[in-house]
């Protein structure tokens, strides 16, 4: 071996000062993480290709003759044990003559292969496959279901320095990214359901491949040579330090698990089709490369999610957000309003100093740090970055702007400003104050100009990473229409007016609204008290479809029907009658429930684990159906108030109106003005009364919160009106239901403890990205979880070895 002696990191930069030499052993470095990475089988063998490409220093000989003669290891294996060793006191490969690009394209070959395997640790393939292979919980999977769950499964998708891997191979492209290749990966849910974390469990390389068992070997015989290795991993560092700054706020880095988790495969390719256009034949070129010419639409709806990634990743992640963003805004991928696309399997993953995590929303793509406190320092900062402090001139417009607030100087009033005024007032005022403003505002984010004030603002808010604004919800639309139709018959008449013809327009605008209104609210309420959201795959999460389907399933289930028809069954598309019919069985229905509770008693098994381990935090919820874990006057309250709905709707004259105003045919009279009148009234009060007790789907806010000395919380949410103060701490913070913090919808008359714990929910969105995760949360058999030390013969990563000496 060398005779020197081992280097300090400074000793190794004033040694290999050549740049070329630096960067080839920066990919060397890279390349051998790769392989290290991965997973082999127990017969793996070193290709012929991968053994002409390494190129031994003098030192790697020595090594190698070594293992050889006095180790019998077989040459191949020795050769590809001191690359992945890579350096001990001196390189053990010859960095300057080695021919990269033979060494990449043998380990590309095998990657191809599937000689080496690496796990596709996004989307939802690999965890259904882990569900079918895997009954218990894991912290570490076998050798033998490392393979079973790999060998039929795409190659996985990494980016690590400047290589890129994936189905397509390796390859070497101009821009680095940290998305390393890894084995211990996102696999599996444990079975507490108050869990909602995805857990990760460790694939096993085999143990009886040759380069692996004789790894030791290695580390023995360099040992004998010197105990202390050169400081290559803080040479390394130092070469590297520069590249990467952990405090940049648009750092895209985790772009690529948004794309992984957050679109389907659908919108994947119709992504790609928009990066094919949009990057002037560089992603076109790369996919003649992998072999894939013509049309895109073509050849991309035969690649599988793998794929898709492999080659939307030849592309740097602004170049991917550029395009995501414009897909969305141009309405190639749909996202609904109000719903915001996050990593799901990878709900981990976030770069630097501020926590960063890539989100997805109907107003395009952004950076959410993980604080709100970032997020305001990141608006200040862009408003502070619009006018120049060294230009007399615009600190005399800024000061001129702001001249109704307080301070000498513009400065001053500047800082008053932002501490006090709301984000979209602070935007409103600074960005849109000049054309200036608002073009290096929405350079800076990542915007276009286009779209009025409103959306502009909208947009900004967003990319910076405030909540977007509250939408309306739909009992808004109930009430504008049903304002609208009372002012019309409160209004005295001219002699323009056509009573009847004017009546029944405005009519039919509110008896549509109002249909909607109560069968969204009856839906609502249905799947709120009589769904089982503990074990859901999304807890306390509406879904509008589905909750729709179980509403209709089981209130017609309700009723006993007669020779096989019953009146008034739900519908997609109910009528008000139904409608009306509908709330009282869902009454009937919660009163049945009254003396059966033993039925839908909470197996044990099914609890959350801290319901054992601790009294700080309860579970309230002993049976399947949380209407029964409600307090008896809830109970009583909620049965009582959706039959006086249902018989004071009936009651109102508001059916016959209906009916009088849409269908006046024959004998039926239109009613007059003031019948209108007084049954809209009488509705008023009837779903005022169904408000109150939250069975109406209301967004609620957070408009103030306040936390004493002794960490005592008041949180002040608001709806429409209606304020609801709830104090902290909880004794059920633990259940799963959707933080204060966020848009949620409370159910005020489902008390569940004293004095105001009350059900409430999140919305979900019916879209293809709630499709693709539809009943995703599979957990494995409780108190059944196989640790690490019960796995004998679980293999090693082969991390764990070359770390001593990379």
């Amino acid at each position: 071996m060398s005779s020197s002696s081992a280097r300090t990191r400074a000793e190794l930069a004033a040694y290999y000062p050549d740049k070329r030499w630096r960067e080839r052993f920066l990919d060397l470095r890279t390349l051998v993480h790769i392989l290290s990475h991965s997973i082999i089988a127990s017969d793996f063998k070193v290709s012929d290709e991968l053994n002409r490409a390494i190129v031994l220093s003098d030192s790697g000989k020595k090594l190698r003759h070594q293992l050889v003669a006095n180790e019998s290891v077989e040459t191949k294996d020795a050769n590809l044990l001191c690359l992945l060793t890579l350096t001990h006191v001196d390189p053990l490969i010859d960095i300057d003559r080695i021919d990269m690009t033979k060494l990449v394209a043998a380990v590309s070959d095998m990657i191809r292969d599937k000689r080496i395997l690496y796990p596709m640790i996004f989307g939802r393939g690999l965890y259904d496959a882990a569900v079918a292979l895997i009954p218990e919980e894991r912290d570490e999977l076998k050798h033998g279901d490392t393979m079973r769950l790999l060998l039929d499964k795409p190659q996985g998708v990494f980016h690590d320095g400047h290589y890129l891997l994936g189905p397509f191979g390796l390859h070497r492209l101009e821009f680095e990214r940290d998305l390393y290749p890894a084995t211990d990966i996102p696999l599996q849910h444990c079975s507490d359901i108050s869990c909602t974390a995805i857990h990760s469990v460790r694939l096993s390389t085999s143990r009886e491949a040759g380069v692996n068992q004789h790894r030791p070997l290695a580390s023995k015989v360099l040992r004998q040579i010197a105990n202390e290795p050169s400081d290559w991993s803080g040479f390394a560092s130092d070469l590297i330090e520069e590249r990467y700054n952990p405090y940049e706020i648009n750092d895209a880095s985790t772009l690529p698990f948004l794309l992984g988790d957050g679109l389907s495969d659908k919108e994947l390719r119709d992504l790609l089709k928009r990066v094919v256009e949009m990057t002037n034949g560089r992603t076109r070129a790369w996919a003649k490369s992998f072999g894939l010419t013509g049309d895109v639409q073509n050849w991309s709806s035969k690649l599988d999610r793998a794929s898709l990634l492999n080659l939307l990743l030849t592309e740097p992640d602004e170049a991917l957000a550029e395009a995501l963003d414009a897909a969305v805004q141009e309405g190639e991928i749909e996202v609904p309003d109000g719903e915001v696309r996050k990593p799901v399997v990878n709900h981990r993953a976030r770069s630097g100093a501020w926590g960063l995590r890539s989100e997805l929303s109907s107003m395009g793509y952004r950076i959410m740090p993980g604080s709100s406190t970032v997020t305001l320092l990141r608006l200040t900062s862009l408003a502070r970055s619009l006018f120049d402090p060294a230009s007399a001139e615009e600190m005399n417009d800024l000061a001129w702007l702001l001249r109704g607030h307080p301070g000498s100087t513009a400065e001053e009033r500047l800082e008053s400003f932002l501490r006090t005024a709301s984000p979209r007032d602070i935007l409103s005022t600074l960005v849109l104050s000049r054309e200036l403003n608002a073009k290096k505002a929405a350079e800076t984010l990542g915007l276009s100009l286009s779209g009025d004030d409103d959306f502009l603002l909208d947009a900004m808010l967003w990319k910076l990473g405030f909540a977007p604004n509250r939408r309306p919800d739909i009992r808004d639309d109930y009430w504008r229409n049903h304002n609208t139709l009372e002012k019309f018959v409160v209004t005295p008449l001219t002699s323009s007016d056509s009573t009847e013809e004017s009546l029944r327009s405005v009519a039919v605008n509110y008896f549509v609204a109002l249909e909607r209104h109560l069968f969204d609210s009856l839906i609502f309420a249905t799947w709120a008290l009589l769904t089982d959201h503990s074990m859901a795959g999304r807890p306390f999460e509406f879904h509008l479809q589905s909750a729709r389907d179980f509403t209709i399933k089981t209130l017609n289930n309700s009723v006993e029907r007669k020779n096989g028809v019953e009146r008034n069954d739900l519908s997609t598309g109910p009528v008000l009658a139904d409608l009306v019919q509908g709330f009282l069985r869902l009454s009937d229905h919660l009163e049945n429930l009254r003396g059966r509770e033993a039925h839908f008693i909470r197996d044990k098994e099914d609890y959350p684990r801290f319901v054992k381990q601790t009294d700080l935090q309860r579970f309230p919820f002993s049976h399947k159906i949380p209407y029964l874990d409600l307090t008896a006057a809830s109970q009583v309250s909620l049965r009582t108030t959706l039959r006086d709905v249902s018989t004071r709707l009936n009651d109102a004259g508001i059916l016959s109106a209906r009916n009088g105003l849409l269908h006046a045919e024959g004998k039926r009279r239109t009613p007059t003005r003031e019948e209108v009148n007084s049954a809209l009234d009488r509705a008023r009060e009837v779903l005022r009364s169904l408000e109150q007790i939250g069975c109406v789907r209301v967004t609620f806010e957070v408009v103030a919160s306040e936390t004493d000395q002794w960490g005592r919380s008041s949180t002040l949410l608001r709806a429409s009106g209606t304020e609801i103060r709830v104090s902290g701490p909880s004794s059920y913070e633990l259940l799963g239901m959707p933080s204060l913090h966020r848009k949620v919808y409370l159910m005020q008359g489902a008390v569940f403890a004293a004095p105001n714990e009350m059900l409430r929910f999140r919305e979900g969105f019916d879209s293809q990205y709630a499709d693709y995760w539809r009943d995703f949360v599979r957990r494995p058999e409780p108190a059944n979880r196989a640790s690490a030390a019960q796995m004998a013969d679980s293999g090693a990563d082969l991390e764990a070895t070359v770390s001593a000496h990379s």
